[in-house]
């Protein structure tokens, strides 16, 4: 029986990402951060701000933010009343402003290791995770609440209740050949149909997912 139940659950899990994929295809959001040659330090700074802040309001202050601060070289050399004069609209701006001249004074150039890029203030690993996903295509899981809310809901009693575990279960699901689209319409499906208030008629997954069938 328990056998039967675990090939169940990767045969939903195969299902989800094949669907969640080819879903990606006509229904991504179009933002400047996501440009495939956008730089390491330009999807940090993207993925920096959009933590606790929505996407729109990010956009707005994102191209006048790289004009005036093109890399962590100009941000060490700004102070911080130029950085919020920049970034106030999106709140958070004193905390903000403080650890990107705390990142700026540690170092000229982002590292490529999530282990050095968690240890920065104000990063966790899902901005780490996101920027080198992004940036540089590397197979990583993001988590944060909207990604915890569509696994919770479609899987169910198998989402697991630990963070190691959930990590585990988020890296299961990212396709070898292209993570970055995968994670990317992870946060497009939340955004757009598995919102707090979710559409599930709509949902492409709505004859498998716990949340649907309860």
């Amino acid at each position: 029986m328990r056998e039967y139940v675990t090939m169940m659950s990767h045969s939903r899990e195969e299902q989800f990402r094949s669907a969640l994929l080819e879903w990606a295809e006509g229904n991504l959001r179009d933002f400047a951060w996501r440009d495939t040659d956008r730089s390491l330090y330009e999807v940090f700074v993207a993925e920096f701000f959009l933590t606790q802040t929505p996407a729109r309001n990010v956009a707005e202050v994102y191209p006048e933010f790289l004009e005036r601060f093109p890399d962590l070289r100009a941000i060490d050399s700004a102070t911080k009343e130029e950085i919020v004069a920049v970034i106030e609209p999106l709140g958070f701006y004193n905390m903000r402003s403080e650890a990107l001249k705390s990142i700026a004074a540690e170092m000229s150039e982002l590292s490529e290791a999530v282990e050095e890029l968690t240890e920065l203030p104000r990063v966790g690993h899902y901005i780490a995770n996101a920027t080198l996903c992004f940036s540089r295509g590397h197979r990583l899981p993001i988590l944060d609440r909207n990604i915890e809310r569509v696994y919770s809901r479609v899987f169910g009693a198998d989402w697991p209740e630990t963070r190691s575990d959930q990590i585990a279960f988020a890296e299961r699901l990212l396709p070898t050949d292209d993570p970055r689209t995968y994670n990317l319409a992870l946060l497009d499906f939340a955004a757009a149909i598995c919102q707090p208030s979710p559409l599930c008629e709509q949902c492409f997954a709505n004859d498998y997912c716990e949340y649907y069938e309860s």
